[in-house]
Order: C-alpha cells, then structure tokens, then sequence
C-alpha cells in the first residue's frame, strides 16, 4: 500500500477527502481508501491532512467514466473528435493543436464510446464523423441534441459524404456545420472561434488534411 507524498500546502488547488467524495458521490472513507492505496494521487498537508490536487481528480474521474462537475472541468476549450479512423484522428489532432495549443482534446472511436465521452468531458464542440461502427454519425448527433445538458454543445460533421441530402438530413437532426474531407487547416479557425470562441492562438495553415 502506498503512501501519499508530501505536497504543496493546501490551496484553492487542493481538495480535502470530503471535498473529494462529495464530487464522486462516494464517502470519506472511500476517498482515503483510494489514496492511500494510490488509486487517486494524493499528498499530505504540514499538520498531516490528506488533499488531492483538482486535476488529478478531474483525470481520475474522467479515466473512470464518472461525469465532471462544472466546478472541476478544464478552463481550457475542450474539443472531441469522434472517428473509428486513426490515422484521420491523429491529422485531426495535429492540425487543431497548430491553431490552438490550449485546446484539450479527447477522442472516441464509435458512436458508443461518444456517448461516454460526452458526459465524462463535456465538450464545447464535437467534429463528428459519419460513418462508424455501432451507432453513425447520423444517430450520435440525434443522440446529442435530444440531451438538454448538450444544448450549447457545437456538433460540426466531418466527412467526405456532404450531398445535399446529407447535408439537409445533418441540418433537420440539429447538426451546427458540416466540414467537407479533405479540408484545409484554415478551414477549422472558423469553427473553433464560432464554437469555442476563448482566444486562439495563431497557427500554420495550408495542408490539407482528411485526404
């Protein structure tokens, strides 16, 4: 059994194992269980008190499935890119850091695993792809915009599929912007600042990405 480290002196960063279960939904004992087995990392204060650090329990309740409170999401803009294509993920991910490196990004595989994803991360905007194992496109953007907590979440489809009779279909399930593959970097500043309109910073733009 591990034993919490001694840490900075508690802060307005610092929560108290009552904090902390009040945020899981768990009680104390539970908390202290988890730290000092160091499921949860944890430090001690100068007068011997344990305290958990607001990010670890932001990543360790994320890690677990469990929905973040307002109090403990990221000030950073969060964006979730939902494709089962790695490779279209990895230049999504590339391209959104060249424009904003405060962006927090978090990404799922399936229409399934969105839907975790959305109460865990809470995102300010999704770039959802079409077509996907399990549930489409189509159904996770159905499934967003029925959730009132989603009601202010930006859902912009990325795919190569942009008829007018997808693109009208994305429009009547609440779709907010449809983003055609391959697309330029410069492309994707105007849905940031529309979505997540905290200051970006500027960033390369030019290749094209999603080919």
């Amino acid at each position: 059994m591990s034993q919490p480290s001694p840490g900075p002196a508690a802060s307005a960063e610092a929560l108290s194992t009552h904090d902390v279960a009040e945020f899981c939904g768990v009680t104390p004992r539970t908390v202290l269980r988890w730290v000092d087995a160091g499921v949860l990392p944890g430090f001690l204060t100068g007068g011997g008190r344990r305290r958990v650090l607001r990010d670890d329990l932001a990543r360790f309740m994320q890690g677990r499935g469990m929905a973040l409170p307002p109090d403990l999401q990221s000030q950073r803009l969060r964006v979730a890119i939902v494709d089962d294509d790695q490779l279209h993920v990895q230049m999504m991910e590339r391209a959104l850091r060249s424009l904003g490196p405060r962006l927090e990004l978090q990404t799922a595989a399936d229409g399934f695993a969105a839907g975790a994803l959305l109460y865990s991360f809470r995102p300010h905007l999704v770039l959802l792809d079409l077509v996907m194992p399990g549930l489409d496109g189509f159904d996770v953007c159905r499934r967003i915009r029925a959730a009132p907590e989603f009601a202010s979440t930006g859902v912009v489809v990325v795919t190569a599929h942009t008829s007018p009779a997808v693109r009208r279909r994305l429009s009547e399930l609440g779709a907010d912007d449809c983003l055609t593959k391959p697309f330029r970097r410069t492309d994707l500043r105007p849905l940031l600042e529309r979505f997540v309109p905290d200051g970006l910073e500027p960033g390369e733009s030019g290749q094209l990405v999603g080919r």
